[in-house]
């Protein structure tokens, strides 16, 4: 609820004050959008309430991260940083609302299903020609990310330092290394990072086609620039669908992330007590691979504002501090936070599977063949169908719903936090208790093991 800094940069106590016609740097914040295919409209519903609010507290985004659709959002926003938070997020709505299947992917009912299954073959033979199998075909989706996102004024808004950072996350395929294509003005100094690649570039639609590329669902996109980062790429959830952790290193000292299930812990899934289909294996694929890395990251997040950081006046506690040090790394730093997702687990899939009944339900399917084909496939109306639907049910009544959904969840964060942001771990995320004396013995002990391998 206070603007956070760098603790090792707080002023020490007894130190001079600033001088008060000197105007107070404002705290830089993050938007950290992950990946979920057609639930990208629930952010953009979060954010038509968000920002606002943000912007009445004298506050903007400056730094944009996101992975597969929230890829697509990230730079969509971020083309749009110099307008009013209220132009911005009118002009995403509309363009969710307007977005339909054909703009994503071709029919797989008709010649696009010919073609696919044309690749499986050529692939499968390993024959030249027609590229990468996959379930569908996104060719119209290069097109589309062209249309939807106007990469002039995203340059311009980065020669402006009105962005100060956008970036998209992807997967190499060859190294399976998750790569950050980062846009920015100022020369990011070399961020050391054992996880992450971060690659400076001038972000274009074949960087955000790649971190939306689902493995198995669409092909792989290949990357021709930069030089060094040439190579081909699938979807950055399967290697870090929320790129909270690259938002900080750019420099955010407030986040806002947006998540498609709840961020609280959250027990284990019980088994069907039937035989599994493609879709609960499928869906169960998808949850840990592009949704519960999301509540991971962040209840690394708060473990680290609540247990390392301390406060003020004690400062940073040694050890952390001494092993990032020794590791080419900026010390911790306290992150304070708005969070909005769903309340319940799988509210969006029971959207989706509400929704899909309406409209594809019975004879009505013969409305898009294709969703005919998609239902028979993912087998009966089960749990595990509404989330593989939720993915891929680009379908108006749908995302004006999550759009809906998304405002909500964001007014709800607003009531509990009058004031936007939050620290304490134990309001919103399950860190569990920690006793800080024994914390403290084992950071002396930490701190001498770092000193002796330094030495």
């Amino acid at each position: 609820m206070d603007i956070a800094h760098t603790v090792d940069s707080l002023p020490a106590l007894g130190s001079t004050v600033m001088d008060e016609n000197v105007t107070p740097l404002k705290p830089t914040v993050a938007a950290v959008l992950p990946g979920g295919g057609a639930r990208g409209a629930y952010e953009v519903g979060a954010l038509s309430v968000l920002l606002p609010a943000l912007e009445e507290r004298g506050e903007r985004v400056s730094v944009w991260c996101g992975t597969s659709v929230g890829a697509i959002n990230a730079a969509a926003f971020a083309s749009l940083n110099d307008r009013p938070a209220a132009e911005q997020t009118e002009m995403a709505i509309k363009l969710w609302t307007r977005m339909r299947k054909q703009d994503v992917v071709s029919p797989l009912v008709g010649i696009g299903g010919l073609r696919t299954m044309a690749r499986a073959v050529t692939h499968t033979l390993g024959l030249p020609g027609l590229g990468v199998a996959s379930i569908l075909d996104p060719s119209p989706m290069a097109q589309s990310i062209n249309r939807w996102i106007n990469w002039s004024a995203l340059e311009a808004n980065i020669q402006s330092e009105e962005v100060k950072a956008a970036c998209v996350v992807a997967t190499s395929v060859t190294t399976g290394e998750p790569v950050a294509f980062v846009a920015s003005k100022r020369r990011q100094p070399q961020l050391v990072d054992d996880q992450i690649r971060y690659v400076q570039t001038r972000l274009t639609g074949e960087h955000v086609r790649a971190s939306a590329a689902i493995p198995l669902l669409f092909p792989t996109v290949e990357i021709t620039a930069p030089r060094g980062a040439r190579g081909h790429y699938a979807d950055g959830g399967t290697r870090l669908n929320s790129p909270i952790k690259p938002a900080i290193q750019l420099g955010a000292e407030r986040v806002i992330v947006i998540g498609f299930e709840p961020f609280n812990a959250v027990g284990s899934k019980p088994l069907p007590p039937r035989n599994p289909n493609l879709a609960d294996v499928a869906s169960n694929i998808l949850d840990g691979l592009l949704v519960d890395q999301v509540a991971q990251d962040l209840r690394r997040m708060a473990m680290i504002n609540s247990f390392f950081v301390e406060d003020a006046i004690s400062g940073t506690m040694r050890s952390p501090r001494a092993y990032r040090l020794a590791r080419g790394q900026a010390p911790y730093r306290p992150i304070s936070y708005a969070l909005v997702a769903p309340q319940r687990r799988g509210e969006i899939g029971r959207l989706a599977q509400d929704v899909f009944k309406r409209r594809y339900g019975g004879l009505r399917g013969l409305r898009d063949p294709d969703y005919l084909v998609i239902s028979r496939a993912l087998g009966g109306d089960t749990r595990a169908r509404g989330e593989l639907l939720s993915f891929l049910l680009f379908d108006p009544e749908f995302t004006r719903e999550l759009i809906e959904l998304g405002r909500r969840d964001a007014a709800r964060w607003l009531r509990r936090h009058p004031r936007f942001w939050c620290r304490d771990a134990s309001h919103d995320l399950s860190v569990g208790e920690v006793d800080r004396e024994s914390l403290k013995e084992q950071d002396a002990l930490d701190e001498f093991r770092s000193n002796r391998h330094r030495h």
